[in-house]
């Protein structure tokens, strides 16, 4: 499953990955800027005013109706973070054509749907409809409150705004709450407008077909479309603080959060991916087995790690009791892992856990994009297959020293005035 990557105008690239096993086809056009505080919320707000028509199909219902004449087929937006970069992406997803009844061209179909809803947007006195824009803006307004009211992802982005302040990292992926009130129809045509011409296009296809089709729909359209030089943004690894930092926040919870923050300028991507599963990322891992399971300290004991800004978070739910007993035995864990305590079965078991998860990405479209515009996002071109080769080549020293490289930065903690004993 490798990819097939070439520029197609100016700060513009298509990729093609093809899989026999699909029946159906992916394509994404993904707008990749620098995350900023100021234009973050009016970043957002485009890709769902983007896929609610165009200039062909202006309504919903109109739009509606010409994806179901194309066997179903389904147009989305998403907004992501790469490390310090924003993702504003649109798709189109439906079945390839070698299934078309009547032999239509449904790639062909697809892709100048989703190249005029991105350059041919309706529009009303030069700016996008108000209905649109408002409904736009409430959805906005309330996936911000979503992240807000669940206070485990609430937890964790606090503590990477904290851990990384004034860093375009802690900006949330759709800005603030405040800014997006803020919102106007003019701000948000604005910032659609400097994405055409400033941002960095990446065009994925992730399908059964041959996917030359839909790149030639792209490549005629962009052919003569003037757009600035745009370099992708960079990511710059987060310093560590002199002195961990602990920052409590009193909300109305019933369990408490803690996040652990650390950072690292480990470059050896499969030694912390490991490290990273062996720590805390597996049923197995030595977080699980021994903060939740065998001192019950947590309802849950997790870490993660993002490989493109260098940090490795330990978040769980705790009661306020047991908030001081936890942070001592996470850190107590990781000294372990630092020591090397742990077995050549416990190595293998987590590679095997890790390869799986590698196989698996190949099971959905949407996953295979994601993994992909992140290599390209990072300047490689590994498949999983690849990731997974090194990663069995990982060893005990290496794991080690992925440990050994962890810096603790913050220490997050979200409780309340009372602590419940019953877990969220």
């Amino acid at each position: 499953m490798s990819i097939n990557r070439v520029k197609i105008a100016n700060s513009v690239y298509f990729s093609g990955i093809t899989d026999e096993r699909y029946k159906t086809n992916r394509i994404s056009i993904n707008l990749i800027m620098p995350l900023d505080k100021e234009t973050a919320s009016a970043n957002a707000i485009v890709p769902s005013i983007l896929t609610r028509g165009n200039k062909s199909y202006p309504d919903f219902m109109k739009l509606t109706k010409k994806l179901h004449s194309l066997y179903g087929a389904v147009l989305s937006n998403t907004v992501g973070k790469l490390g310090d970069a924003q993702v504003c992406t649109i798709s189109i997803s439906g079945i390839d054509d070698a299934y078309a009844l009547s032999g239509e061209n449904l790639t062909e179909e697809m892709s100048s749907i989703l190249i005029e809803c991105l350059l041919s947007p309706v529009l009303e006195d030069g700016l996008f409809i108000d209905k649109n824009f408002n409904l736009e803006k409430n959805n906005l307004i309330d996936k911000i409150d979503a992240e807000i009211n669940d206070k485990r992802t609430y937890s964790i982005n606090r503590a990477s705004a904290i851990m990384c302040k004034d860093e375009p990292y802690g900006i949330g992926r759709y800005g603030s709450k405040k800014s997006a009130e803020k919102l106007t129809n003019a701000m948000a045509y604005d910032a659609y407008k400097k994405m055409l011409s400033d941002s960095r296009i990446e065009i994925v296809f992730v399908g059964f077909g041959d996917y030359n089709n839909a790149r030639s729909v792209f490549e005629g359209v962009f052919s003569d479309f003037d757009r600035n030089d745009a370099k992708m943004p960079a990511t710059v690894l987060s310093t560590p603080k002199n002195e961990p930092l602990t920052h409590t926040e009193k909300l109305q919870v019933n369990q408490s959060k803690m996040v652990l923050g650390f950072k690292t300028d480990c470059d050896d991507v499969s030694a912390m991916r490991l490290m990273t599963a062996l720590y805390g990322g597996t049923p197995t891992s030595k977080l699980f087995m021994n903060v939740r399971e065998r001192l019950s300290l947590c309802y849950y004991c997790v870490a993660r790690y993002d490989r493109i800004k260098g940090l490795v978070l330990v978040d769980c739910g705790v009661e306020n009791d047991n908030i001081e007993k936890a942070k001592d035995e996470i850190l107590a864990q990781l000294e372990s892992v630092k020591q090397g305590d742990f077995t050549d079965a416990d190595i293998e078991n987590d590679k095997l856990s890790l390869l799986n998860s590698f196989k698996t990405i190949g099971d959905a479209a949407s996953a295979v994009e994601g993994w992909y515009v992140a290599q390209i996002y990072s300047g490689t071109s590994f498949t999983p297959e690849q990731e997974g080769e090194k990663l069995s080549n990982i060893g005990k020293d290496e794991i080690m020293q992925a440990a050994e490289s962890l810096k603790l930065d913050t220490v997050y903690i979200l409780t309340g005035e009372e602590s419940q004993q019953e877990g969220e």
